[in-house]
């Protein structure tokens, strides 16, 4: 293939996966993820007979450094490194440069796990990967605020502190500190979850697994597809010896994806080895010379359909014209509330309850404010409390108070015909203030 078409359709990919399916508002170490994986690629692409050590050693360290970005780099980091010993086993210094490669990226990833290890009190390079089965596929317990109750899900070690049943009050002021300690680090908290193989749950989170990857592959853009399609069959046997030839870089990007299929897929996810797959399908394409006026219809079609589409939905992105949960939410509320509080006289470090969702709590952050006890809107929690009589409400409130929280902030719901007693709207958002220290609530301020 021409560099100037493969130039055009690398950028074409690149632009939809990093503006796209990478979700660039979101905070989260996916890019980064991204950046190493498709960084090692090339590194090893660019490996000749012959290379200097110093290749390998970089190639090693993009390798560690990625494991400290995201858990799942590890075991894809030792199979990247397998893979590539035997892609070229049989050149001279070969087994020596992917040998110190190797030895690189343990002594990166050594302290991390270590750490983790310690912290622990057994061997471990990262919960993620188990917490996640459990919480997704089975047993299925709640993400925050785990307290054994699912039978079978294990014996909480260190949970969240339950104050009360109903409504559900959590508290968990420390020893994990942060804006919000349930994600600040949910292992800590999940200690002693016990995850067990089900194969009926299995299937069933595989019938969402499985059409959500290809759907991504297949659907997100079908041009894209049409035009792999299209130049393999114009390439015939020269790009099946060309896929043969670069075998190591099909089946990394789709050991990724797999790794991902038994638990849960999100786009962002598996962003970087669809990036890398496709990358490789049409890197591997030969033409024959009677061919080549057909090769730059379909590229030229290809790649401005795909930059179209980008384009498109860059603009909705930022005329916010876009369904909710499909790109960015305006953190116009976020700020103004996170000034709201300052000016009550809010200072970084102080404690905030919260009735909702303490993970959507960017004002909290913002702020640099502790949520340090919680009324989930999961499972109706938070519903649990407005319907509470009174002297309920106030318990509450006294049990907030005595986790030190000074504020409490919560949602206002449309649904009130007339806002609750001491709860103050903050102007221009759906946000309401309760102050605990001005409601002459009977709990003391400390413990």
């Amino acid at each position: 293939m021409p560099d100037w078409a493969l130039v055009l359709l690398e950028y074409s990919i690149f632009w939809w996966i990093a503006l796209e399916v990478q979700s660039l508002y979101s905070v989260g170490p996916d890019l980064l993820v991204v950046a190493c994986f498709c960084l090692v690629v090339a590194m090893l692409l660019r490996l000749e007979p012959g290379a200097r050590l110093v290749q390998f050693v970089l190639i090693g360290a993009v390798l560690g450094l990625s494991y400290w970005a995201k858990t799942v780099m590890f075991p894809l980091g030792l199979v990247v490194l397998v893979g590539a010993y035997l892609w070229r086993r049989s050149t001279p210094g070969w087994t020596r440069g992917i040998g110190l490669a190797a030895l690189i990226f343990w002594c990166i990833c050594a302290p991390l796990i270590l750490m983790l290890s310690v912290q622990k009190g057994r061997f471990t390079f990262g919960d993620s990967g188990r917490t996640n089965y459990a919480w997704f596929v089975s047993p299925r317990t709640s993400p925050r605020n785990w307290q054994g109750e699912k039978p079978g899900s294990g014996t909480p070690v260190h949970p969240t502190r339950q104050l009360l049943k109903s409504p559900p009050v959590f508290e968990f002021d420390g020893p994990v500190v942060g804006t919000y300690p349930p994600w600040t680090d949910p292992t800590y908290w999940n200690e002693g979850l016990k995850l067990h193989f089900d194969l009926k749950a299995q299937f069933e989170v595989l019938k969402s697994t499985v059409p959500g990857e290809a759907n991504l592959l297949l659907r997100k853009r079908p041009e894209l597809v049409l035009c792999v399609l299209i130049l393999g069959l114009l390439g015939g046997r020269l790009w099946v010896a060309g896929l043969r030839e670069l075998w190591l870089f099909i089946a990394l990007p789709a050991l990724g994806m797999a790794l991902y299929l038994p638990i849960l897929v999100n786009d962002r996810y598996i962003g970087g080895f669809v990036l890398v797959l496709f990358l490789v399908l049409l890197s591997a394409a030969r033409f024959r010379t009677e061919d080549e006026r057909v090769v730059r219809i379909v590229v030229a079609a290809t790649f401005f359909m795909m930059a179209l589409a980008t384009a498109h939905y860059t603009v909705r992105v930022v005329t916010h014209n876009i369904p909710v949960g499909e790109g960015p939410s305006s953190t116009e509320e976020d700020l103004i509330v996170a000034e709201r509080l300052t000016d009550l006289g809010m200072t970084p470090g102080m404690r905030v309850a919260v009735i909702g969702d303490g993970t959507g709590a960017y004002w909290a952050r913002l702020a640099h404010l502790r949520i340090v006890a919680e009324i989930m809107g999961r499972n109706g929690g938070a519903a649990q409390f407005w319907r509470a009589p009174e002297p309920v409400q106030q318990h509450v409130y006294d049990l907030f108070q005595g986790a030190r929280a000074r504020i409490v902030v919560a949602s206002c719901s449309s649904a009130w015909p007339i806002m609750p007693q001491g709860w103050k709207q903050v102007s221009g958002t759906s946000y309401c203030l309760y102050k605990l220290d001005a409601q002459g609530s009977s709990s003391s301020n400390s413990r």
